[in-house]
């Protein structure tokens, strides 16, 4: 009979020796239970007892000599401990058992008095309670479409492993996995074409990963692998070709058989990182090289990207520490009719002053600033100085040019921007008409909003008065559905396409293209990147009739800005380079 009854396994921490009998022979007694039971008597061994996943309950003294339960609490909670604590002590005290439960004890028993009941109900209240509670964790924390862990859960359950693995000394590896061209076939095929087969990836990594590693879905087309208990680095190579091989396989989706590739970047604990944020941060980086040199491939973290990410960290610290210090500048590029290169407009460009002989290349610091989000407030602040140009200008009777800003993906994403810019139209006064946003086909391909929200954004920014153009026009995918779609007023085509090593268009035909397209759409079109004469002629005959580009000029500080415009004013004509 007594061989039917419940298994739960107890670990005391007690470094009382009669303390732990009594609790031992009280929870023997138990008929409802069978009780296995294991004695810690230190706060060290009882760390190491927080990782053994085979303990039902820890009941825990909060006195153990010069420590108390509260340092083994914090450590539970950092850790993430699966298991329940129920603190006992010798002292009865309100604020002691307020201060267990609010540091993440299950429950606080007085020692005095205690029973074989009260300890079989507490215990089994605990567990009861602790299931539950990670169960709800778990739902919070689950991808809502395929059912994998989220970031969230997936930082938790690292940090778990990294623990069990410093006191153990194993190795275990981190992978950012994410589907080649992903974009593309969720754009071209719809949205629950995509989903779809985002199942079905999520299926196959079931199927190839082992019980003990952990998958989850942390955005768009991006899985993070947990690779526990690893023997060596090569284990960790060969279960990511492994997810290659299977994502690779001919996928039918819904009327469809799609031919899917993956990229994968690799960390592994301890020789690119002990933290989480550490370890996923250069599985990211090495995904990032992975894609870059090709899709289809492996790439673990090198000493050499080690040097790339030391330095993106300093121009991430570089960047909070100029947000600080006022140590960007918004220089101005004109933007002119082609056929009588007159200036109509500018546009914004940010930069990064290090010092008086030192401007941070924008190639440098704008990727860093999207990866890290500081492109919200830069964005931010380059639309508070737009505008406090404007109102310079208003001053001066000089009210006539607008001035086009380039909106990051991130900053409409963040889901303040329309309304910042609204409340600094009012607060200022300046006419909408002489601002324009500038957006890049990446926004309207965002995979993490759908097409509604993106259109309203354009939609409202437009009610305001605010013209709307897509930047790097053709360099997208799709661009014709998103054009008819969505609420745009300009169209700019790419550099790649007007300049070349030779001195005409580098791609005429694409570039009459875009200009028949954009007449026919009823929008305007301006070109970019114009160098030489024989670009600008070539142009003026296919009928686009704005440009920017250094053939006229490049951009210019607001002082210089300021003064081509008060020496036409002063010429009564308009301003001409």
């Amino acid at each position: 009979m007594s061989e039917r009854r419940e298994v739960i396994k107890v670990i005391v921490v007690d470094d009382d020796p009669a303390d732990f009998l009594i609790i031992d022979e009280l929870l023997q007694e138990s008929d409802r239970f069978r009780f296995e039971i294991s004695h810690v008597p230190s706060i060290e061994q009882a760390r190491e007892a927080l990782l053994d996943s085979h303990c039902d309950v820890m009941l825990l003294d909060y006195f153990l000599g010069k420590d108390t339960a509260r340092d083994l609490l914090i450590e539970a909670r950092r850790i993430h401990c699966p298991t329940p604590i129920v603190v006992l002590t010798g002292v009865e005290s309100v604020t002691l058992d307020d201060e267990a439960i609010e540091m993440g004890a299950a429950d606080f028993l007085p020692k005095e008095g205690i029973t074989t009941p009260l300890l079989e109900r507490t215990i089994r209240h605990a567990i009861q309670h602790k299931r539950t509670e990670l169960e709800l964790e778990r739902m919070v924390k689950k991808d809502p479409l395929t059912g994998l862990g989220n970031r969230l859960l997936f930082e938790e359950i690292l940090e778990s492993s990294l623990a069990r693995c410093k006191r153990s000394g194993a190795k275990l590896a981190v992978l950012f996995m994410d589907l080649d061209r992903f974009k593309e076939i969720n754009d071209s095929l719809g949205h629950p074409t995509g989903d779809l087969l985002l199942l079905l990836v999520a299926d196959r990594l079931r199927t190839v990963m082992r019980e003990s590693d952990f998958i989850a879905r942390i955005g768009g087309d991006e899985f993070t692998i947990l690779i526990d208990e690893l023997n060596d680095d090569q284990d960790a190579l060969a279960v990511a070709h492994k997810i290659i091989s299977a994502i690779s396989v001919p996928s039918p989706v819904g009327r469809h058989e799609l031919n899917v590739s993956a990229s994968i970047g690799v960390a592994i604990y301890p020789e690119n990182g002990d933290s989480p944020i550490k370890l996923m941060q250069k599985a990211d980086l090495a995904l990032y090289e992975a894609k870059r040199n090709g899709a289809n491939r492996v790439q673990c973290f090198t000493s050499r990207l080690q040097v790339d990410l030391e330095k993106h960290l300093n121009i991430e610290k570089g960047l909070r520490h100029a947000l600080q210090n006022d140590q960007f500048e918004l220089y101005l590029q004109p933007k002119w009719w082609l056929s009588t290169r007159q200036i109509y407009g500018f546009e914004a460009l940010i930069r990064w002053r290090l010092d008086a002989d030192h401007l941070v290349s924008p190639a440098d610091f704008i990727p860093v600033a999207e990866k890290t989000g500081l492109i919200v407030p830069m964005g931010e602040w380059v639309l508070r100085t737009a505008i406090e140009y404007l109102q310079t200008w208003r001053r001066l009777g000089l009210d006539k040019q607008f001035i086009a800003l380039n909106v990051s993906p991130l900053q409409l994403r963040a889901g303040c921007f329309v309304e910042y810019l609204a409340d600094l139209l009012n607060k200022t006064g300046i006419s909408p008409d002489l601002l324009e946003v500038e957006i890049t086909e990446e926004t309207l391909l965002d995979p993490y909003s759908d097409d509604y929200k993106a259109q309203k954004d354009l939609g409202r920014i437009r009610e305001l008065g605010v013209g709307v153009a897509i930047d790097d026009f053709g360099t997208g995918y799709s661009s014709l559905k998103y054009l008819r779609q969505f609420p745009v007023d300009v169209v700019k085509i790419d550099k790649s396409f007007v300049s070349a090593e030779a001195e005409g268009l580098a791609e005429p035909e694409i570039c009459r293209a875009v200009v028949t397209m954009a007449d026919s759409l009823g929008m305007s079109v301006v070109a970019e990147g114009i160098e030489t004469d024989k670009q600008l002629e070539e142009l003026i005959a296919i009928g686009c009739s704005k440009g920017q580009g250094y053939l006229v000029s490049r951009p210019v500080s607001f002082k210089d800005a300021t003064e081509i415009l008060r020496a036409a004013a002063d010429s009564d004509s308009a301003p001409t380079l």
